[in-house]
């Protein structure tokens, strides 16, 4: 997947998104009309706590709700949990669904498709070598026939979806709201709706990119070309990034991206200067940064596309295509507990029925896809704040910090040994969470404990 436009150093696509109405409409509606039916003598600690914060006054006149009070958020979560009906028990983003191109987008799309693997088909060839060891940094040529590999695998991917009609155009505008240029898993591509209006060098870029989502879900966006640490990376990073292939396609086809300026390290103005390990330990710090947040964004958007994927068979005799399974549903429980759903208050996700048997599915709700709705936003302009960090200013005690939510570290620890890189990451990442201007989040710490969640091992559940 990309990140949308303004984020990544290159546009994944030039046209302007019709989303349809954000979800978060859809909130204000349920929780005015989930108000109007506590009875009297029904829930009355949970009405006069609401009447307390002032929720009564905001669901019967409609007016904006302040998503920084923590309070107010706790209490809407709990008032749409509690009512067993849970009317409506579903949200669609919309009438519109995802299709794929017909007529002349179609050949277009085939056009791009034939285009990209015949690149991947060329790398796997042997054609690319010089671009794999330098992208890839092999010391030698032991991984080479691994990564040509990869080329394979993705090439036939995108042959199969193609083939497969599962190369979809975004017409419900849901990759605006999850602040994604593009969504790629195994099964299934969604593109911008105007992708295929013409053959561009920017739309080839990023079948390049996506294509590799295709080959495993293990493949993953740690980081992206021109992200700090990108040259850099391990190689059980590399080989799960997407966009070090990507990298060496572009390479091969001529579509490279202008090279990123380096990060800068500024260090302190009055004092010794940094020494070569220090330097390269404060550039580890904002490559680990910046993992962190783009793996919690792409997180989110996991979440939000398996919601949608439960969301076809909840209330569905017919099981349509692979089910979910409970490790799956183990997942999403964890993340609406994160989050602060409503997914982990009812059934579902529990390892307690037989092989043969359908899982319980959880009850996803119009105010959990609300929910998801804002913490894309607010994960998705972490990503913009890593991306747009060209210098990290390096402080002495009692300076000012510097203009703009700039990456900054205080001296004291960037030279103290016994600090580990990772705690300059963790500080990197507090300031990242501290940057958007109007978070739904009610504090930075709590959006700090989100990205910090978003790490546990989910494969453990």
């Amino acid at each position: 997947m990309l990140p949308l436009r303004g984020v990544t150093q290159n546009e994944p696509f030039t046209h302007p998104q019709l989303p349809q109405p954000p979800l978060r409409a859809t909130l204000h509606r349920l929780v005015r009309r989930a108000y109007g039916r506590v009875q009297a003598n029904d829930l009355g600690a949970l009405r006069v706590a609401l009447n307390n914060i002032g929720v009564a006054t905001y669901v019967q006149a409609a007016t904006p709700l302040d998503y920084t009070n923590a309070a107010a958020n706790d209490t809407l979560e709990k008032l749409i949990a509690v009512f067993e009906d849970k009317v409506p028990y579903v949200m669609q983003a919309g009438a519109r669904q995802h299709q794929p191109p017909t007529g002349a987008g179609l050949a277009v799309l085939k056009t791009m498709v034939d285009e990209v693997a015949a690149v991947f088909d060329q790398v796997a060839a042997g054609h690319a070598d010089a671009h794999i060891i330098t992208v890839f940094n092999l010391p030698d040529n032991t991984r080479m026939p691994e990564i040509k590999k990869t080329f394979t695998e993705a090439s036939k991917g995108l042959k199969r979806l193609y083939d497969n009609r599962r190369l979809l155009l975004d017409n419900r505008g849901e990759l605006a709201i999850q602040g994604a240029g593009a969504v790629t898993s195994p099964e299934v591509s969604i593109l911008p709706h105007t992708f295929t209006d013409a053959r561009t060098d920017n739309r080839v870029r990023t079948l390049l990119h996506e294509s590799f989502h295709i080959v495993s879900e293990k493949i993953t966006d740690h980081n992206y070309f021109g992200a700090p640490g990108f040259a850099a990376a391990d190689w059980p990073t590399m080989s799960t990034n997407a966009d070090h292939y990507a990298e060496v396609a572009r390479l091969h086809a001529g579509l490279n991206l202008p090279a990123p300026a380096p990060l800068a390290v500024l260090g302190p103005p009055a004092g010794p200067a940094l020494t070569p390990p220090q330097d390269a330990k404060v550039r580890q710090a904002m490559t680990e940064a910046q993992e962190r947040l783009t793996r919690g964004w792409a997180r989110s958007l996991w979440v939000w596309q398996n919601m949608g994927y439960v969301q076809q068979y909840q209330n569905s005799y017919w099981w349509r295509g692979e089910v979910p399974s409970e490790l799956l549903l183990r997942q999403l429980m964890r993340e609406s507990e994160q989050v602060s759903m409503t997914l982990h208050y009812g059934a579902g996700g529990r390892a307690t029925t037989r092989a043969d048997v359908p899982p319980v599915l959880p009850m996803i709700t119009a105010y959990d896809f609300s929910v998801m709705e804002e913490v894309l936003t607010d994960l998705h302009q972490l990503v913009g704040w890593g991306r747009g960090q060209t210098t990290v200013h390096v402080l002495p005690a009692g300076a000012p910090l510097p203009a703009g939510h700039a990456a900054y570290l205080w001296a004291a620890d960037v030279t103290n040994a016994a600090t580990p890189m990772t705690n300059l990451a963790d500080q990197l990442v507090a300031q990242a969470t501290q940057s958007p201007a109007a978070p739904w989040l009610p504090t930075a710490a709590a959006l700090k404990t989100l990205v910090d969640g978003m790490r546990v091992r989910y494969d453990q559940l």
